[in-house]
């Protein structure tokens, strides 16, 4: 019997340690929660205005002004305004429009930030409900934002686009070879004036 008191009482210390253990954790982890959500606050406190600035700029540029100020809610959901009013419905190519115009301004303040050089830009099918007048507008922000990005590479299966690139690099796949076969179509275009490619 006795050995068996001693037993849970050093069991029961054994517990109690560990809890002891587990609140200082707790505390800790609960601490840090809070340093984090406070830094994230702030954050978002001091970027969302600048990157809101930078996409409406871009936004006015693809709409030629119809839209000219975006708003970033605290989950960077990009809210249309429209004469400062949100925009409740807006179609798929607007939307496009604005989540291309959300991923220039991140991309445009992190390449401004110093010792953060940004010289590549890779764009995946930004021109799906695009007509043709917006993606000669997305075409000619591309070559306008080349001091800042002097690499573009869009991916895409608009053929349209492929008269305003500088270069051309076409993949397809060979169903008999079961391989993919990648080709510069560049020869097929006219002369190049800024480093735009697909």
């Amino acid at each position: 019997a006795v050995r068996d008191t001693e037993r849970r009482v050093a069991e029961r210390a054994a517990r109690e340690r560990t809890i002891a253990e587990r609140k200082i954790a707790l505390r800790l982890h609960t601490e840090l929660d809070r340093a984090f959500s406070e830094l994230r606050a702030s954050l978002n406190a001091q970027m969302r205005p600048e990157i809101s600035t930078l996409a409406s700029g871009f936004l006015s540029d693809l709409t030629d002004a119809r839209y000219d100020e975006v708003d970033l809610d605290e989950n960077y959901q990009v809210v249309v305004l429209d004469e400062g009013v949100p925009k409740p419905v807006i179609s798929g190519g607007e939307e496009d429009i604005a989540n291309l115009v959300l991923g220039l301004a991140i991309s445009q303040m992190i390449a401004e930030r110093p010792g953060q050089p940004l010289s590549l830009l890779v764009l995946d099918e930004i021109f799906g409900s695009l007509d043709e007048s917006r993606r000669h507008h997305v075409l000619g922000l591309l070559r306008r934002l080349g001091d800042r990005f002097p690499q573009v590479i869009l991916i895409t299966h608009i053929e349209q686009v492929r008269d305003g690139l500088d270069r051309v690099i076409r993949v397809t796949y060979d169903a008999t070879t079961g391989t993919s076969v990648v080709r510069d179509d560049t020869a097929t275009l006219g002369p190049p004036d800024a480093s735009v490619a697909a």
